[in-house]
């Protein structure tokens, strides 16, 4: 069974790309417009932005890579979730087994009764992710699933065209990761709550209490920490430390890249997407603060993307390339789905050849390395600064 109402593809941030069309699937109505709700209306309701950051190593496999988060409360999906439905009214009902016949069982009841459902899922377990098997079960992810035939289940992923996958994949990949093995998430959107301006002070508030932290894992200080690393070699998380010989310094600094210009975040680490929410936020409260601190952060996502275009060196072949292949990548899977599955392969096994190459023996020398670490600080010191700038505007914006 494929559902027939569902007919809107695609989006950004997978959390908020997925609750967008569920919506729209729903005849969800945003009250200022009589359109579906837009995906940054979503986010902002949601509560925003966030800050994160952790360098996971790889030492078997002489790889490491950079996780960062840029939503309110990135790790914890769920609250993020259930702080949004609440907001709009949306009756929530999660579904949870450590089984897969009854995992089965619980999606198939869910297309039954006619409402697709957002599904969590590991990366690596998805054939059309193409990842190295060594990253099996390490990133989670979110897909709506809008359809089930024989044995195809039918996805939307951020693409403008629908993704199909196995069925014996998709079951896999759903119960590979123990913290949230076979979750469902469905909403019920019967009475929703039409008070968009109550709606968006409540995301507003929220970002400028997450923001607001001391904390140097999900708040700005999480900037300037990173930028200390940077360059301090006695910690044993100090960039000259962990990358004393280079190893796996390739694969940290793909991910950086990839993770802020290219994976659901519009470019610039959700600050664009967060950006373009305060504009229209505008259009429903009467607060010119708004928009100018709209401008703010459509800037800092400008210096965000600036940031990871500059770790990727376009003087260094190797590093052009990783970058020109990323960009293709994404770019054909966002406007093709898994259509093009044979360009797809294609592209990623050459990443997948590079990183195996260069992890080992990044080409720059120590005197390059420390060069590039030490303006990677400067950069950050800049970003923080700015996050820091941006966040007084939006506290202004609740006067």
């Amino acid at each position: 069974m494929i559902l027939e109402n569902y007919t809107q593809f695609g989006g950004i941030h997978p959390e908020t790309a997925t609750y967008t069309n569920i919506l729209a699937s729903q005849n969800v109505l945003a009250p200022h417009t009589k359109r579906p709700y837009s995906e940054a209306m979503i986010l902002g309701i949601a509560g925003g932005i966030g800050c994160g950051y952790i360098l996971w190593e790889f030492k078997k496999y002489d790889s490491a890579i950079l996780v960062m988060g840029f939503q309110n409360k990135w790790n914890y999906p769920v609250e993020f979730l259930q702080n949004l439905s609440n907001r709009l009214g949306v009756q929530t009902e999660f579904k949870e087994t450590g089984g897969k016949q009854t995992a089965s069982k619980q999606l198939t009841e869910v297309i039954e009764n006619g409402r697709a459902a957002i599904a969590w899922i590991d990366q690596e377990s998805l054939p059309y992710f193409h990842l190295r098997p060594m990253y099996n079960g390490c990133f989670g992810h979110y897909v709506s699933v809008y359809g089930l035939d024989n044995d195809t289940v039918y996805v939307d992923d951020r693409a403008q065209t629908p993704v199909t996958v196995d069925s014996e994949s998709f079951a896999n990949a759903r119960a590979r990761i123990g913290s949230y093995k076979n979750k469902l998430l469905t909403l019920q959107t019967d009475t929703p709550n039409d008070d968009l301006p109550a709606a968006i002070m409540a995301g507003l508030q929220d970002c400028v209490a997450y923001m607001s932290s001391r904390s140097q894992t999900f708040a700005p200080p999480t900037y300037r920490k990173w930028a200390r690393l940077m360059t301090d070699n006695k910690n044993k998380k100090g960039w000259p430390v962990v990358f004393k010989d280079k190893t796996g310094l390739f694969s940290t600094l793909r991910s950086l890249h990839e993770g802020i210009k290219l994976f659901g975040t519009k470019g610039g680490g959700l600050r664009l997407l967060y950006a373009d929410f305060l504009h229209e936020a505008a259009t429903v409260l009467p607060n010119p603060a708004l928009k100018e601190t709209a401008v703010q952060y459509q800037t800092l996502g400008k210096q965000w993307m600036a940031f990871a275009d500059s770790v990727l060196s376009d003087e260094i072949a190797p590093l052009a390339e990783t970058k020109r292949l990323l960009s293709q990548k994404y770019a054909l899977f966002l406007e093709h789905g898994n259509t093009k599955e044979a360009e797809l392969a294609q592209i990623n096994a050459q990443l997948s050849n590079m990183e195996e190459e260069l992890n080992p023996n990044f080409p720059s020398n120590n005197d390059e390395m420390q060069a590039l670490f030490a303006q990677m600080q400067t950069d950050l010191t800049a970003i923080y600064e700015a996050e820091t700038a941006a966040l007084d505007s939006l506290k202004v914006c609740l006067n």
